[in-house]
């Protein structure tokens, strides 16, 4: 009997590289789902940071356009702090609606009457570099400088000129 020598791959080794090769495929996807996982989480952090500065102009809007239906809008200067505030008389008492700029965050507060203002109690909107609420004749200008430095502002005219310096 003559015995065949030839070049065989042994079974074990192709089950080996089968298995190295499909742990390969399974590492690269896991790969590609972190960096598409991150990309997309730096544009919804992106998107949202901007959208908080566009919700907080369109707080202005309302504000300025509620303040002058039932009540009085205000530029409020407090030490180092201007706050735009909106006033309203509910069943014979003031209560207060502050915009304000302190601490690195534009912030806001909803207080009585009875409670003064303190920059600490206000509830933080977004984070602001600075916030400058203006009067020009009727028009209240709202200027709001981001935490990435790009600087916003809204308009809006005061029909009955119901703000006060």
């Amino acid at each position: 009997m003559s015995e065949k020598k030839g070049f065989r791959i042994p079974q074990r080794r192709i089950q080996n590289v089968f298995v190295l090769l499909l742990l390969s495929v399974f590492a690269m996807s896991c790969i590609y789902l972190a960096a598409l996982g991150a990309q997309l989480y730096r544009s919804t952090v992106s998107h949202s940071s901007d959208n908080n500065t566009e919700r907080v102009l369109s707080a202005i809007v309302r504000g300025a356009a509620q303040g002058e239906d039932t009540g009085t809008a205000v530029i409020e200067r407090f030490d180092s702090t201007v706050s735009l505030t909106f006033v309203n008389d509910y069943d014979g008492e003031l209560y207060y609606h502050r915009l304000f700029w302190a601490d690195g965050y534009l912030k806001e507060s909803f207080t009585s009457e009875e409670v003064g203002f303190d920059p600490d109690m206000g509830d933080s909107l977004c984070e602001a570099k600075s916030f400058l609420p203006e009067l020009e004749g009727n028009m209240l200008r709202a200027r709001i400088t981001d935490a990435d430095g790009n600087e916003r502002e809204v308009w809006v005219y005061l029909r009955a000129g119901g703000i006060a310096e």
